[in-house]
C-alpha cells in the first residue's frame, strides 16, 4: 500500500491542478489576456496536459495497467482503428449532408487546423487514457474504470461549455452523450491495443472531420 501512495498522491494533485487551471483559463484568463484558440490548444495544452502526463507516466509506469515499454508502441492489434475511422467518416458525412443539404469544406480549414486538432488529440488522450484511465485500471475493473474516466472526460468540457453559453443546451439536446460515447470508444481501443497512438488517431480523426466541415 505504501508503494502506491506516492503516485496516487501525485495523480490527485495533478488532477486538481489541471481542472482548476483549465477552468480558470477557459472562464477568465482567455478573455482578460486575449488568448487565441491556437495558442490555447497547442502551446498551453502541451505545457499543462501533454508534458506533465508523459512525465508522470514515465516515472510511475510500474504502478499503471499499461507500462511505458508497451504504451508508446504500435502492435498488430492496432488495425482495429481502421473500421472505426471509417464509421466516424460515414457518420459525420451523412450527418453533415442531412443537416446542410450538401458537403462544404470550412473556409478556415488549413494546416494550422491540422496542427491544432493533433495537439488536442494527443494532449487529451495522453491525460485521459494514457494517465487517468491507465492508473484507474490498475486497481479497478475495466468497465468501472472506463465509466469513471468518461465522467472525468465529460467534466473537463464543462468550462468551455459554460464560457460559450452552451452548457444547458449540451445536456438538453443530449450532446453530452456523444462525448461520453467517444470517451468509451477511445478507452476500449486503448485497452484493446495497449497503445496510446490508437486513441490519439481516433480522437484526431473525429475532431478533424468536425473541423473540415
Amino acid at each position: 500500500m505504501k508503494t502506491n501512495s506516492k503516485p496516487r498522491t501525485i495523480l490527485i494533485i495533478y488532477t486538481i491542478i489541471l481542472y482548476s487551471l483549465w477552468s480558470l483559463l477557459e472562464l477568465y484568463l482567455r478573455t482578460v489576456i486575449g488568448i487565441d484558440e491556437f495558442t490555447k490548444e497547442v502551446y498551453i495544452k502541451s505545457a499543462l496536459w501533454l508534458i506533465p502526463a508523459i512525465l508522470i507516466h514515465l516515472n510511475f509506469s510500474d504502478h499503471m495497467f499499461i507500462k511505458k515499454e508497451e504504451m508508446y508502441l504500435l502492435n498488430p492489434k492496432c488495425w482495429i482503428f481502421v473500421p472505426i475511422m471509417l464509421l466516424f467518416t460515414i457518420y459525420i458525412i451523412i450527418g453533415e449532408y442531412l443537416s446542410n443539404g450538401g458537403l462544404t469544406i470550412s473556409e478556415s480549414f488549413g494546416i494550422n487546423t491540422v496542427v491544432e486538432v493533433f495537439s488536442i488529440a494527443i494532449g487529451e488522450e495522453m491525460v485521459f487514457r494514457g494517465l487517468f484511465l491507465n492508473a484507474i485500471l490498475k486497481d479497478k475493473k475495466k468497465y468501472f474504470a472506463v465509466f469513471i474516466n468518461s465522467l472525468m472526460f465529460l467534466a473537463i468540457h464543462f468550462p468551455v461549455w459554460i464560457q460559450s453559453g452552451t452548457f444547458i443546451s449540451v445536456f438538453t439536446s443530449g450532446g453530452f452523450i456523444t462525448v461520453l460515447l467517444l470517451s468509451c470508444i477511445f478507452s476500449f481501443a486503448f485497452i484493446k491495443t495497449k497503445s496510446i497512438w490508437i486513441s490519439v488517431f481516433l480522437h484526431f480523426w473525429w475532431d478533424l472531420l468536425l473541423f473540415i466541415f
